[in-house]
C-alpha cells in the first residue's frame, strides 16, 4: 500500500523535497551541470492546511548538485505556477502513466485552469533538460 498525503501538506512537502533531493543527487554524478528551479503557489487554500488562508508555496533550486527546497514563495525560479487550490487538487492527483494521450488530458486540465482565471504562469519551461525527468506522476500517486 502506498502512503498518501493531502495536497500541499507538510508531509506531501517533505515528499516533494525527498524525492527532488534523490534526483538531483543521482544527476549530479552524470550531469553537474543541469540546473532547474520553480515555484508553486496554491491560493486560497482549505483552512485545514492554512488557518488564515494565506496562500501556500514551495520552491525548489538546484545548482551545481545542490538542492535548495523551502515551504516559501519565490520569483528566482525559473519557471513559477499561482494557481487556486481546488482548482489544482484534480491536476496534481491526475497520473499520466506516462501515456501521451493522457499527459494531453493533463495540458488540457491546466489550460482550462488559466482560460478560468484560477492559474498563472510564469517563465518557460520548454528549455528543461529532458534529463530531470517527470516529477509530476511520482507526487499523483501518493497525493490524497
Amino acid at each position: 500500500m502506498t502512503m498518501k498525503y493531502v495536497f500541499a501538506s507538510p508531509g506531501w512537502m517533505a515528499f516533494m523535497h525527498g524525492m527532488v533531493a534523490e534526483r538531483a543527487s543521482r544527476l549530479a554524478a552524470e550531469a553537474p551541470d543541469i540546473s532547474w528551479s520553480l515555484c508553486e503557489v496554491f491560493t486560497d487554500p482549505p483552512a485545514s492546511l492554512s488557518a488564515d488562508g494565506a496562500p501556500i508555496a514551495w520552491h525548489v533550486i538546484v545548482r551545481d548538485g545542490e538542492v535548495t527546497f523551502a515551504a516559501t514563495e519565490s520569483d528566482a525560479v525559473e519557471f513559477k505556477v499561482i494557481v487556486d487550490y481546488e482548482g489544482v487538487v484534480p491536476l496534481g492527483r491526475y497520473d499520466t502513466r506516462g501515456d501521451p494521450d493522457r499527459a494531453a488530458e493533463l495540458t488540457a486540465m491546466s489550460q482550462a485552469l488559466i482560460a478560468e482565471g484560477r492559474m498563472q504562469t510564469i517563465g518557460d519551461r520548454s528549455n528543461r533538460d529532458p534529463r530531470i525527468g517527470n516529477f509530476h506522476d511520482p507526487i499523483a500517486r501518493v497525493t490524497a
